[in-house]
């Protein structure tokens, strides 16, 4: 399959901070003759003559763009005889203006990493899919580390008004429950990635050396690849209480543990399962069985292609 990428190409770098900005793409590569195109097109025929594309793919970093001219009508992009993907991120940031922008270009596939992909979909007449913000298990493993941290937590507050409603301040209210209990606790809640992370390596090593680590949602009761690097360094996923679209796929006590978002029994989850290792275990491998055969990158990218032939198919 040939395909046309449009995205930003500093996103997709493996040396950019947030890798999983380039995940699907690295992966859509190993598979498929990919052309990359960086930037806003300003003309989609001149752009797509004589190349022969199965599809079009507008990719993450497009979609986090703030240049409000990236959701303007392509011309040419409408008249397209190729099935054309959008896969929307950031939906706090000029969501309507995204979604106009798929609507008036007649776009024919709609991926979303988010719950709302099913309603968004809809609300353009188009099919959706969910493809998840997953990990790299060559990245994420286990390193067989002494676990030397009790719980540890790697991300930014969310605090000031990020995420309103039950999940408000979540992660500084846990923090507030655990800071003066007796145990080994890595807890790093820098804004900036990069003040965070110096490199994938000690990050995916300090999970891989805690017992439990901590992970919640979103503002819009969003799944970070945080839950997915988790499960794949085979480490204890402790993570709030989710919407009811995520009950086939995370389940507590199964393959994570669920605290409630008032965080009233948080304390109480954490205290055993911090004396009961072996139901640890038992979750942690249930856990990484079912995401290593199921929700990887390279599943995704499957799960992607597979839709675009659908499309291709029904033409």
């Amino acid at each position: 399959m040939k395909i046309l990428y449009i995205d930003n190409g500093y996103r997709l770098s493996e040396n950019y901070t947030y890798r999983y900005y380039g995940d699907l793409y690295r992966e859509i590569c190993k598979l498929c003759d990919v052309e990359l195109f960086q930037g806003i097109p300003s003309n989609m025929e001149d752009l797509i003559k004589g190349k022969n594309y199965d599809c079009i793919i507008f990719g993450l970093g497009y979609f986090s763009e703030r240049n409000p001219r990236a959701y303007e009508e392509i011309p040419g992009l409408k008249e397209c005889k190729v099935p054309v993907v959008c896969n929307i991120h950031k939906q706090l940031i000029m969501l309507k203006e995204k979604l106009y922008f798929c609507k008036i270009n007649n776009i024919d596939l709609f991926a979303d990493a988010h719950i709302t992909y099913k309603k968004w979909g809809s609300l353009l007449g188009v099919a959706s899919t969910r493809i998840w913000l997953s990990a790299d298990p060559e990245i994420f493993y286990d390193r067989k580390k002494e676990k030397i941290y009790d719980i540890g937590f790697s991300g930014a507050s969310h605090g000031d008004g990020k995420i309103t409603g039950e999940t408000a301040d979540l992660r500084d209210r846990i923090y507030e429950k655990i800071k003066d209990k007796d145990l080994k606790i890595f807890w790093n809640r820098q804004t900036r990635a990069e003040h965070r992370i110096s490199s994938l390596e000690e990050y995916a090593s300090l999970i891989n050396q805690s017992k439990i680590w901590i992970a919640t949602t979103g503002p819009y009761l969003d799944v970070s690849p945080r839950y997915f690097e988790v499960i794949l360094s085979k480490t204890l996923l402790f993570c709030n209480k989710m919407p009811k679209e995520y009950e086939d796929m995370f389940i507590d006590g199964v393959n994570c543990v669920m605290y409630e978002n008032d965080l009233s029994d948080f304390e109480e989850k954490l205290d055993f399962y911090l004396t009961n290792p072996d139901k640890c275990d038992t979750i942690i491998e249930n856990a990484y069985n079912t995401f290593v055969n199921n929700y990887t990158n390279k599943h995704m990218c499957m799960k992607l292609l597979n839709e675009i032939k659908k499309i291709k198919k029904d033409r």
